[in-house]
């Protein structure tokens, strides 16, 4: 919800967002999509559904214990989440197999690989 907020103060933000979008609606709107009960749940361009998949696969990884979960913005998030990231761009099978089994109920795009 940190890109969110910054969004709708006027910050530079990640994923787009509707101007008239509150916290709770977004939140409600982003369980609906995660659930795979309707694809279109949220309004995103193709890419950034991809995204927003790849920082919620990475999270899923992630020990309970993560600087993430604490504060995003503290520069050992920032060492966790590469890790993954960087994992998901390195096709790492266990990303592969999320994404493809969640392509069609989120209403994801086929994956582009890495030419490794």
């Amino acid at each position: 919800m940190n890109d969110f907020r910054t969004a709708q103060a006027g910050g530079g933000y990640v994923f787009s967002y509707d101007r008239r979008e509150t916290e709770a609606s977004l939140s409600a709107r982003l369980d609906r999509w995660f659930s795979g009960a309707d694809p279109e749940a949220i309004v995103m361009e193709p890419a950034e559904k991809q995204a927003l998949f790849g920082f919620y696969w990475a999270a899923s990884m992630m020990p309970a214990n993560s600087p993430c979960f604490r504060d995003i913005a503290d520069p050992a998030c920032g060492a966790d989440l590469s890790k993954w990231m960087a994992r998901e761009l390195d096709d790492d099978p266990r990303f592969i197999r999320a994404y493809e089994s969640a392509r069609k109920p989120l209403g994801l795009p086929p994956i582009e690989r890495s030419a490794h």
